[in-house]
């Protein structure tokens, strides 16, 4: 049977953490339109082949490559997270502009969306946003729209296949006790359920609401990416689990010591001499114009965000740049702003 609750009979918050081959079908599927990671490449390969000329696959390549993510929308309507058929059916039977909706993430009114199936056209009058900013995405969507029930039948006829291959079906099993493992480290973690959704993302929210219903889905399959999937009532947390989790958030406010260092150009003119060679202080005060006193100053900052090493040689102090941590610091800030 699927995993189905009726979220109004709830007047407490409850949290669910679980497993899911919908999810973990669905991430799969993911990968074969937006290649993320080395962790499938063997699956995918096996599985590009087989269905490269699936109508689904077919368009989902052709549009924006965070459009494929947009499918997890649907598990709001279609809360079917343990049974693959259950899900698929109810993707089936979902009448378009309900499918539509969700797709967009709830986000176009449901009276436009309506209109937009009956009359597709009326997306050249529609104001731009995150799902259509060009016109090339525009006229796909255009042509795509009243082929949504084929679509609709096609992708879920696929996910019923893929959750039954050899391929998925022993991955699932090597891959599940990861799983697994990954709630268990999560329901050991002493946070209110926001906090922990916001921790598991990495990031604070902007938007929340007072959720009657928290999901935590680790998935093999999704890693490197995390996702958060909501209404007014519920939030999903769906992330990879290939990797241990890593809060974005404490590496963030270690990053900004480090920015916040920088934020001047004397120490910035100072780390560009310690960078050609190492210098004691008062020659960097010579070198600069300033007194020994302001490049003790710098050089504390500096060493405090851990951009400045200090060697004593004889009785006079030598400082250098380390290297190393520049370089974290710099691959760092390259992974919050995305690589």
């Amino acid at each position: 049977m699927g995993h189905e609750i009726d979220i109004s009979e709830l007047n407490e918050e409850q949290i669910i953490y679980l497993s899911s081959p919908v999810i973990e079908t669905l991430a799969l599927f993911s990968s074969l339109i937006q290649v993320k990671n080395d962790f499938l490449s063997e699956e995918r390969v096996s599985l590009e082949e087989a269905y490269k000329n699936n109508f689904a696959v077919i368009y989902l390549k052709r549009f924006p490559d965070y459009s494929v993510y947009n499918l997890f929308n649907l598990l709001i309507p279609i809360p079917h997270f343990s049974s693959v058929e259950l899900f698929a059916e109810g993707l089936k039977h979902m009448a378009p502009s309900k499918f539509l909706y969700y797709f967009f993430g709830e986000n176009i009114p449901l009276d436009t969306i309506t209109t937009l199936w009956e009359k597709p056209e009326i997306i050249w009058k529609l104001e731009n946003n995150s799902y259509w900013q060009t016109n090339e995405v525009r006229a796909l969507y255009e042509q795509w729209i009243p082929q949504l029930e084929r679509f609709k039948e096609e992708l879920a006829e696929l996910l019923l296949n893929i959750s039954k291959t050899t391929v998925f079906q022993e991955m699932w099993q090597e891959r599940k006790p990861l799983m697994d493992a990954s709630i268990r480290e999560l329901e050991q973690l002493s946070m209110s359920s926001l906090s922990l959704a916001q921790y598991v993302m990495g990031k604070t929210f902007r938007h929340t609401s007072l959720y009657k219903m928290y999901y935590f889905i680790p998935s093999y399959c999704m890693t490197p990416a995390r996702i958060r999937i909501f209404d007014e009532s519920v939030c999903m947390v769906i992330y990879g689990c290939a990797n241990a989790l890593s809060d974005d958030r404490e590496s963030s406010e270690e990053l900004a010591v480090r920015l916040k260092a920088l934020a001047d150009p004397n120490r910035l003119l100072i780390l560009r001499l310690l960078a050609v060679k190492k210098e004691y202080g008062a020659k960097l005060a010579e070198y600069i114009g300033l007194t020994t006193a302001t490049i003790s100053h710098h050089l504390d900052i500096l060493k405090k965000a851990g951009l400045v090493k200090e060697e004593k040689i004889g009785t006079i102090k030598y400082f250098a740049v380390d290297k190393e941590q520049a370089t974290e610091m710099l691959q760092s800030l390259q992974h919050l702003v995305g690589e």
